[in-house]
């Protein structure tokens, strides 16, 4: 058992027979420089955890924290929301490449009109045979041959809002345009093969070499899950991170929280216990109030149950509460054409009046839940659904706090995620010559990052007002502290796409005599200086 070493303030460090009399209550214990630190007052008496590395608190208790964690995102609505919003702020209807290619790495010059021709041409190519290698109609960037690109995305996103890393391999099919293509693999079969010890140079299923670099990975051919498969998935295959050469091969989408972190702890970790126990309580609430509503009325009798219950349904008329009883039964009293029932002697109904008390648990649950949207980065609002109580101050405030978090898990998820995969995808495209380096410009495996720079659109922020919000992006473009594609890239959207598109309507609104209205505070309106420049245009808005 790792013991912790205590000092005091001087420094100087605490016999272990004097703590151990400190516990019995024998003694004053020392005076640290941090309270933190010290022993006076019950909240600190008993708290004494072990020191852990990055390994050994997430690998001994990793697989049933994820295997608890899974349970609560399948069966909690709460958990299963939080998961839902993450995965459509993080990859939503798709993601979009727009290529941003390093002109100064590849020997041409921004300034020079010719060169900047050549960087758009050469952006152009890339963002085009990435779309025919995500967009196949047969699917075989998918080595299933199930999904898209955008949806192997959206895939390796929920896995990776639920556990924290997710897990893939690049392979080789030929058959089509591309022969790359992407297995997405459950974190799950990441493992040290046939159980074997954690050791220095292998943990959690990866192998690293003597600086901490991982090499390569195992996966077990199966999930762990999968017993009743013949025969069982007990075989390990070894599979290296890159080729010799640098292409990637196996992904393993995880940013490291700590040093010398070989595998990701599930961000539910903090929050399985406490959405374990709210869902238990909603489902005890529900119930006591379904039950409470199954009894419209009660029965007063001070008769034993079946005493009573042979008063409503008599045998015999030989007593006199039977014939009572049998008289009242054949000649029912009404009253208005009401029924009014006639109850034995001694008893009474009395209607279930006890109210169901809900107002304060509304107000209990949305504490836990403001606690739950803290802990996964989004708002209260996107958690519950409940924007009835907010307006536009406080949910902007509210929107631009988890814009940037999501912006923050949006970059680990293109680094670790999204890029070995156009990389592979790049590297083909080079190979098979569908693009080719501009005249003088290094090769792709010389230097690789400089055609591979490039900004990835996600789904767009949204507008709570959308004239407010299009009025500031107006003024942020008019002073300058922002661009067209930044606006677009707000709105997940392309910016050359965006002006190819407003270009052929303003072609199809000319050939029809048909021009665009402009209000006054959009910020787009010509400048004055500028009428009769165009006597066609004049004589169109004239008409």
């Amino acid at each position: 058992m790792t013991r912790l070493a205590v000092f005091d303030s001087t420094g100087s460090p605490v016999p272990p027979e004097r703590i151990a009399a400190i516990r019995q209550g024998q003694g004053d214990a020392p005076d640290p420089a941090y309270r933190a630190g010290g022993w006076r007052g019950q909240e600190f008496a008993a708290w004494m955890p072990a020191p852990t590395s990055a390994d050994s608190a997430v690998l001994p208790n990793r697989d049933l924290t994820v295997a608890r964690t899974r349970d609560v995102v399948r069966n909690d609505p709460t958990a299963q929301s939080g998961v839902s919003r993450l995965v459509e702020m993080l990859v939503g209807a798709k993601l979009t490449l727009s290529s941003k290619p390093d002109a100064r790495a590849l020997g041409l010059d921004r300034t020079d009109k010719a060169h900047r021709k050549i960087l758009r041409d050469l952006a152009g190519s890339i963002e085009s045979e990435w779309y025919q290698f995500g967009n196949d109609p047969q699917r075989r960037c998918d080595a299933q041959r199930r999904l898209t690109i955008n949806g192997i995305f959206r895939l390796l996103a929920r896995t990776f809002a639920t556990m924290n890393e997710t897990t893939s391999c690049l392979k080789w099919k030929p058959g089509g345009r591309y022969s790359t293509c992407v297995l997405a693999i459950d974190p799950d079969r990441l493992s040290n093969p046939n159980g074997l010890p954690t050791t220095q140079k292998l943990r959690g299923g990866i192998e690293f070499d003597e600086d901490g670099a991982p090499i390569a990975g195992h996966i077990r051919n199966g999930h762990p899950a999968d017993w009743y498969i013949v025969p069982p998935p007990m075989t390990w295959t070894r599979i290296p991170f890159r080729t010799p050469s640098g292409r990637p091969v196996l992904i393993h989408g995880f940013e490291p929280e700590r040093e010398d972190q070989a595998r990701a702890m599930t961000p539910f970790a903090a929050l399985v216990k406490r959405l374990h126990m709210i869902g238990k309580f909603s489902d005890t609430e529900l119930a006591s109030a379904t039950v409470n509503a199954l009894f419209a009325a009660f029965v007063k009798s001070s008769l034993p149950v079946g005493e009573a219950t042979a008063a409503f349904t008599p045998q015999t008329v030989l007593t006199m509460e039977g014939k009572r009883l049998d008289y009242w039964t054949k000649n029912p009293a009404h009253v208005g054409g009401v029924r009014i029932p006639v109850m034995p002697i001694g008893d009474e109904i009395q209607i279930n009046s006890s109210p169901r008390q809900t107002t304060a648990f509304n107000d209990f649950q949305k504490a836990f839940l403001q606690s739950i949207a803290a802990a996964l980065g989004i708002s209260y609002q996107q958690l519950s659904g409940d924007w009835e109580s907010i307006n536009y101050s406080s949910a902007r405030a509210a929107l631009n706090e988890v814009w940037r978090h999501i912006q923050m898990l949006f970059a680990v998820f293109v680094d670790q995620v999204v890029a070995p995969i156009h990389y592979a995808q790049l590297e083909e495209a080079f190979d098979r010559g569908y693009i080719k380096p501009p005249p003088g410009a290094p090769d792709f495996w010389d230097m690789p990052g400089a055609y591979l720079r490039a900004r990835w659109i996600g789904p767009g922020r949204g507008y709570v007002d959308p004239v407010k919000e299009a009025q500031g992006a107006s003024l942020r473009m008019g002073n300058m502290t922002s661009t067209l594609e930044d606006e677009c890239a707000d709105l997940g959207r392309d910016l050359e796409d965006t002006l190819d598109q407003i270009a052929d309507e303003e072609e199809m609104l000319a050939d029809r005599r048909l021009t665009r209205t402009l209000s006054a505070g959009s910020g787009l309106l010509a400048d004055p200086s500028d009428a009769g420049n165009d006597p066609e245009q004049d004589k169109r808005a004239n008409a």
